[in-house]
């Protein structure tokens, strides 16, 4: 007949501790996995087509390009942009270890490819190895790699589109007259530079005159105040946040007393467009809202 083994009570306290820290590590780490499979999640966009319903017509601008109806960030979602006659499109670019400025939204790959790489820390060529394999119609792209900053200029051109190029975090500062010198390739290409780093913004209006946008979600004293301080520089605001229009949507309304350009994303219903249109807000960034 065996005998029980006692535990000490500190024995249990520390057993009892590593339960509970075994199953928090169990929980984050399935809410972490939860979460990362819905943000890489193909989303379904409702295309939705203005006609003639408005009295103003807003400048929309193709979020990532056209990205309820191509790969986000993709030649093809900028070529659909432009048959679509959309005023602009948004593009993010990064630079790869090799100088190549090339257009995507994560500094990772691995969302939007079939392999898994830093940008910064790869080349052009070590980016070519993979594919693009997530977004809307993803059929209807085989063997689609990574796009060249220069090539959605390309397309901008082509399409008499606005080129709206959003500036990831705050580095490669050093390296923004390589963006200017390909975008002076294309003196046709009316360009709008933004950022949510208002360093990056700064570092721009050194080497441009180039009309900025300040990216912010939730509108403040202080942003007004920074934005003034640029020559040439406006607001694009979180235009889901309701934070913005509070107070009958006070900051929006000082903003413009202000003499600043308006810009708001991401707005895919028509309810809030309207909603925008009517505060003075035209300049528009939509995933699937066309003319």
């Amino acid at each position: 007949m065996s005998s029980k083994v006692k535990l000490s009570k500190g024995k249990k306290i520390l057993i009892a501790v590593l339960c509970v820290f075994l199953a928090l590590v169990i929980a984050v780490t399935s809410v972490g996995a939860y979460v990362l499979k819905e943000y890489c999640k193909t989303k379904d966009y409702t295309i939705t087509a203005i006609g003639d319903s408005l009295e103003q017509r807003p400048l929309l601008v193709a979020h990532r390009g056209f990205r309820g109806y191509a790969p986000e960030n993709t030649e093809p979602a900028f070529i659909e942009a432009g048959e679509a006659e959309y005023w602009g499109a948004e593009c993010d670019i990064y630079r790869t270890k090799d100088g190549v400025w090339v257009v995507h939204h994560d500094r990772s790959t691995y969302r939007m490819m079939d392999i898994s790489k830093m940008i910064e820390s790869s080349t052009y060529e070590e980016l070519l190895d993979g594919y693009t394999d997530n977004g809307v119609n993803i059929d209807k792209y085989p063997k689609l790699r990574i796009c060249r900053f220069v090539d959605y200029m390309r397309v901008c051109n082509n399409y008499n589109m606005r080129a709206v190029i959003e500036l990831k975090e705050d580095n490669n500062q050093e390296y923004y007259n390589e963006i200017i010198d390909i975008c002076n390739e294309y003196p046709l290409v009316n360009i709008t530079f933004i950022s949510f780093q208002f360093s990056d913004l700064q570092a721009l209006r050194q080497i441009t005159d180039k009309p900025l946008m300040y990216l912010v979600k939730e509108i403040t004293d202080e942003d007004i105040e920074l934005a003034k301080s640029l020559e040439n520089c406006g607001i694009d605001f979180d235009g889901n946040n309701q934070a913005n229009y509070e107070n009958d949507s006070a900051m929006i309304k000082k903003c413009k007393d202000e003499g600043l350009y308006l810009g708001a994303w991401t707005i895919n219903d028509m309810d809030t467009l309207k909603k925008l249109l009517e505060l003075g807000v035209y300049m528009i960034t939509t995933d699937c809202i066309t003319y």
